[in-house]
Order: C-alpha cells, then sequence, then structure tokens
C-alpha cells in the first residue's frame, strides 16, 4: 500500500525488535544526527526495555521511534518513580500528529495503576526544542519553567536523577549534560531556530538555558505525570480531533 502520512504507533518490547527493525531505525537516526556510532546506538537501545514504533498507516515504513525505560528513584528518603525518554524521532512528514503521544499516555497510566501511591515523573534531556516542546506543553508542571521558578524539592530531584545517570557529564552550575567532544547532535537542516521560532517564549528561554544546543549539550527537564497533565492532554487530542473532522467534512462554498 501507499503512504498516506498517517502515523501509527505502539509499544514493543525492545528484545522483541526484529533486526530489520533496528536497522531501519538506526538509518532514521543517521539521517538526523552527526557525531553517532552504531555501537553507541546499540548500547543505548539496549539499556531502554521499551521502544514506540511508529509507522505509516497505510505503507507500514517505520517513519520514527522513541527508546523508554521506567524505574524507581531513591530522592530524599522517598522513592519516585522514573519515566525516562530516550532518543526520539519522527520523519517531519508526520509532526504535529497525536499518535506518539497517546501511545506514551498509556504506558503511563498502566503504569500509574501499578504504582498508584508513587509520584511519576518524566524525564529527559533535549538539545533540540521540538522535543522540548512536546514535554512544556504536555505537561503544564515541568521544570525549568520559562516563566516560573524552580521550586527547591524538583530542582534537587533533577539533580539527583542527573547526578546518577550521568555522572561527570551532568554540569550542575549549567543544568545541562554535556559529554564534550564530538558529541551526537542534531543536524543544522532538522528544526532550525528560526527568528520566527525563537519568539516564541519557551524557546527563546530554551536557548538562554542551553546555550550550547548546537553541539549537543542537553538541557535537563522533568514534569510531574498526574491526572491533571493527562486530562489536559486528552481535552487537546479532542480538540485536533474535531479540527481534522470538521476539515474533512466542510464543503468549499460554490458561487
Amino acid at each position: 500500500m501507499n503512504a498516506t502520512g498517517v502515523l501509527r504507533v505502539r509499544a514493543v518490547r525492545t528484545r522483541e525488535m526484529s533486526r530489520a527493525a533496528v536497522s531501519a531505525m538506526w538509518q532514521l537516526y543517521v539521517d538526523f544526527y552527526d557525531h553517532v556510532t552504531y555501537e553507541t546506538f546499540l548500547r543505548d537501545l539496549g539499556e531502554k526495555p521499551l521502544v514506540f514504533v511508529g509507522t505509516d498507516a497505510g505503507s507500514g515504513e517505520l517513519v520514527g521511534f522513541s527508546t523508554a525505560l521506567f524505574y524507581h528513584h531513591r530522592y530524599r528518603g522517598r522513592r519516585v518513580g522514573v519515566y525516562f525518554s530516550g532518543d526520539t524521532i519522527f520523519r517531519p512528514r508526520y509532526w504535529g500528529q497525536t499518535a506518539f503521544h497517546r501511545a506514551v499516555t498509556k504506558q503511563l497510566l498502566r503504569w500509574k495503576v501499578r504504582h498508584p501511591l508513587e509520584p511519576l515523573y518524566w524525564h529527559l534531556i533535549c538539545s533540540g526544542f521540538r522535543t522540548y516542546l512536546t514535554l512544556v506543553r504536555n505537561f503544564p508542571s515541568h521544570w525549568p519553567h520559562h516563566e516560573n521558578a524552580c521550586p527547591s524539592w524538583e530542582r534537587g530531584l533533577i539533580d539527583s536523577i542527573c547526578r546518577a545517570r550521568y555522572h561527570s557529564a551532568w554540569h550542575p552550575e549549567r543544568g545541562v549534560v554535556s559529554f564534550g567532544g564530538e558529541q551526537p547532535v542534531l543536524k543544522s537542516a532538522v528544526a532550525p531556530i528560526t527568528p520566527d521560532v525563537l519568539a516564541l517564549p519557551e524557546v527563546a528561554f530554551f536557548v538562554a538555558r542551553n546555550p550550547g544546543y548546537r553541539q549537543g549539550d542537553e538541557l535537563a527537564m522533568i514534569a510531574r505525570v498526574d491526572g491533571a497533565a493527562v486530562l489536559s492532554m486528552a481535552a487537546k487530542w479532542l480538540r485536533k480531533a474535531l479540527r481534522r473532522h470538521s476539515a474533512r467534512v466542510a464543503v468549499p462554498a460554490r458561487a
């Protein structure tokens, strides 16, 4: 079948991924990033038990993916859940669709059902503004925030998570993860920060907090996953679906 441009996303256990699918993921990765190696890609993939696989609804071609890891972290004597979002890449034709967000939210809800009394935080590090916007525009309680100061507890949680995960690559004074040298970096032609994009207050904040994004430095973020955030996302998906439906059924006026 021919490609339709409609995105479908399903969660797949990494150990169940076929060699062909992993190869397609790697090709997608090198299409978007410089300074990457296949060995590092496989090592990072092996750490993540879950992959959100994006395919075209018509052709079935792999057009995007996001790796993921759920784990428990101890902070100030309390156990919290962490959803760590790893490499996330989708071809531009499929940007702006909600299939990925729906698939992620389903997994977040499943985790909360299993651990109802344990706080859950989405953690990611990002050098690209689109990944950053995915988090901040879907989860109101996120940090660092472009308007609100980071509370002491959340600031300490970011530091604790990053010290445990990234060791000396974590730079708390800047709030970024930087491995130095030739670290993976998004290709300049992929989602460049134009003047119009920079005019967005969230993006202006991202650039100010992470001026080394062009060299692959990654801003460390967390967001609280709670009922309010999930309801907000669901309402946003419904509005988008209604707009798409209205566009399909609208009949142009004829003279």
